[in-house]
């Protein structure tokens, strides 16, 4: 069977084995995942491509026997948590971790992974289905610290496309990887004064998920707003504006917290000085389209 045949033949069976789920026993049927263990070499990509360190905290979303949550703690040191509604896989988890010599620290709830608290993690970790990641992700942006790693093993988040993808091959079958950074909410209008003399500036951001574009303006100018990019809460974009006939590129890096924005500006490439903004509260707009909730920025 061709490598790409076996890859779009994997996430059928598993949808088959949720059709089936009426026809388990009865204590088996509140699972929203069938039980499928992550392959090893898999579980080392999902670690490497969120670059867990011994300072995370990683949180597995549906744990099954642990592995996740037992690497991390194992081979990067850090604190690691696992979720599973499954009493069977919650034990099988405590044996592995005691096996591995991590039990220290690690830990393993017994629960719905929809009402896990996660608000701490600085790592979450899936390998549930795109339906599940769907209903999780308008918790994990309004949740999560901006900047917290979010990685999935062969399922996505619909219209969130991820930051970086990864593929493994285990005995020629193909893995997908996906990680997302969860984004700070820079949208809506803000406003700073900088330069000698006193300029006034004007930007207003769109923005769905990490994806910011606008429009911004000097002194009530149009200038041209370019490459804007947004990674966790670190934002940087381009700024063209005239003056005395000649263009002139600011450069603008900085740090989104809250309602402000404070960084550092660069003019022509040189170090200009630093700069600070303020946002308008009432602009601030949703940034997952669709989720209907409050953002937390």
């Amino acid at each position: 069977m061709e490598k790409n045949m076996i890859k779009k033949i994997a996430p059928v069976l598993i949808l088959l084995s949720l059709c089936l789920t009426p026809y388990l026993p009865a204590q088996e049927r509140h699972l929203d995942v069938p039980y499928v263990p992550t392959k090893y070499p898999v579980v080392d990509e999902m670690l490497r491509l969120a670059n867990v360190q011994k300072t995370d905290l990683l949180i597995d979303l549906g744990c099954g026997d642990g592995r996740i949550v037992v690497s991390a703690a194992q081979k990067c040191g850090a604190r690691a948590i696992g979720v599973d509604i499954d009493p069977d896989r919650i034990e099988e988890s405590h044996e592995n971790a005691a096996k591995a010599g991590v039990k220290d620290h690690v830990k393993f709830i017994q629960g719905d992974l929809f009402q896990a608290d996660v608000r701490e993690a600085s790592v979450v970790s899936l390998y549930l289905l795109t339906s599940v990641n769907i209903k999780l992700r308008p918790r994990l942006i309004r949740e999560l610290r901006p900047g917290t790693r979010v990685v999935s093993h062969n399922f996505g988040m619909d219209n969130w496309k991820p930051d970086q993808t990864s593929n493994v091959m285990v005995d020629e079958i193909s893995h997908d990887v996906f990680l997302w950074i969860i984004p700070a909410n820079a949208s809506g209008t803000w406003k700073w004064t900088m330069g000698e003399p006193k300029a006034n500036w004007e930007m207003n951001l769109e923005q769905l998920f990490q994806q910011i574009s606008g429009r911004i303006s000097v002194n009530g100018a149009s200038a041209a707003l370019k490459d804007a990019v947004l990674s966790g809460d670190k934002i940087k974009f381009t700024a063209e504006r005239q003056l005395n006939e000649k263009t002139v590129l600011f450069v603008f890096e900085g740090v989104v917290h809250g309602h402000t924005i404070a960084g550092k500006v660069l003019q022509n490439g040189k170090e200009l000085g630093e700069w600070k903004a303020s946002r308008n509260p009432v602009t601030q707009k949703d940034i997952d389209a669709g989720s209907g909730t409050d953002i937390r920025y």
